[in-house]
């Protein structure tokens, strides 16, 4: 008897449960006297529940505000880690080939360098020093160039990566700008 009465109240719970707000329940005597619940009316005594659906929480001013607020937040911090990326991404593209270059040019260097310790020390010595010390400085002129050129490169990159954070963080604000009674 108690086994039904519990499953006659997990029954009705269910139901409660499993149906809208249009729902209909009736509660009934069984057989045995015990509460039944069912769907649809089960005898002339049956007697109509009333079944509410469950209310959607509601949603302060301030909880929206901070809600927006922290997703605002997150995509500023999501333009700036672009922005980050975009200049970790130029510099991998610009520096490690000029700094190839460069190297290439001071090994040369050392081997001019090399060279140059053992001219003999007269007039055709001295010659050949002066091409050795000319090319030696072209090369140098030419390590200058490159650093000038990546710099110029990078800084064009960093202006370009500037630009979008800012096109970004000027897209954020019209979004949450917007939303703002």
């Amino acid at each position: 008897m108690l086994k039904e009465v519990a499953l006659s109240i997990g029954l009705a719970v269910g139901l409660l449960m499993a149906q809208g707000a249009a729902a209909q329940v009736f509660k009934c005597k069984g057989s045995n006297g015990e509460t039944v619940y069912s769907q649809h009316p089960c005898g002339p005594q049956a007697q109509e529940m009333k079944v509410r659906g469950a209310k959607a929480p509601s949603v302060s001013a301030a909880e929206v505000a901070n809600r927006d607020a922290v997703y605002r937040s997150t995509d500023l911090s999501d333009a700036a880690i672009a922005e980050r990326n975009c200049l970790a991404s130029s510099r991998a593209g610009i520096y490690p080939s000029a700094e190839s270059r460069i190297a290439g040019y001071q090994r040369q260097i050392a081997g001019l360098n090399a060279s140059a310790e053992r001219v003999n020390n007269n007039l055709a010595g001295a010659t050949l020093d002066a091409g050795i010390r000319a090319q030696i400085s072209g090369l140098q002129q030419s390590i200058t160039s490159e650093h000038q050129v990546a710099d110029t490169a990078m800084n064009a990159a960093r202006q370009r990566c500037a630009d979008q954070r800012r096109d970004r963080e000027a897209v954020i604000g019209q979004k949450y700008n917007s939303q703002t009674p």
